[in-house]
């Protein structure tokens, strides 16, 4: 090995070193720590009174509420589009608003009810876009804790045609801001920055 490659395989090394230690959070745009994502998913959220009840720890859904279930979106009226949950205070709803803007603070300072047949969200939500919805849950996994997240909902051409789409929460107890998702861990940033660094060498060579 040349001495210039040496010099570089040692430049590029401190590089990814510094980066992982320093740097990890910045790859991820929008990370926060201690968050837990669902990933890309697609549940079908019927148009009749049930909908569909989700755990947002387990990922477990169905039209009869699985055990521990958090969240509830459904249609009081066929063609409208509703919010239920297992506790009054589930959806973020400051102002009466419930479908929230991306990077949008999910606290404990939030306004949260359960707004249920009584509000027709339907005539909130963007059509043929995906909407962001805001919740706190009790989360049987950390001792009972009041946790945050964040649940994505794509709708079609009507109110009536909607998916679930992607959510997350904050496994800590901390708020969250809509749409964040977990940070690179050290490893998978350390690899990022050493590719980059094989990158720069054979550019260089």
């Amino acid at each position: 090995m040349s001495n210039l490659a040496t010099r570089l395989d040692v430049h590029f090394t401190a590089l990814a070193a510094i980066g992982a230690v320093a740097g990890i959070g910045a790859i991820a745009q929008n990370s926060q720590a201690a968050i837990v994502s669902s990933g890309p998913v697609s549940i079908a959220v019927p148009n009749d009174i049930d909908g569909v009840y989700l755990n947002v720890v387990t990922g477990a859904s169905g039209a009869v509420g699985p055990s521990g279930w958090d969240l509830n979106p459904y249609s009081a009226v066929a063609g409208q589009f509703n919010l239920w949950g297992a506790t009054t205070t589930t959806w973020l709803g400051n102002a009466g608003v419930f479908v929230i803007a991306g990077g949008t603070l999910i606290d404990g300072t939030g306004t949260f009810s359960r707004p249920g047949g009584g509000t027709n969200v339907g005539t909130q939500v963007t059509l043929n876009a995906s909407n962001l919805f805001g919740f706190q849950f009790t989360n049987e996994a950390a001792a009972g804790q009041n946790q945050f997240g964040w649940i994505r909902i794509a709708f079609g051409a009507t109110a009536a045609d909607r998916t679930i789409v992607e959510y997350a929460y904050e496994n800590s107890g901390a708020g969250i801001n809509a749409g964040a998702v977990p940070a690179p861990t050290a490893g998978m940033a350390l690899l990022s920055l050493g590719g980059l660094g094989l990158l720069g060498r054979r550019r260089k060579n």
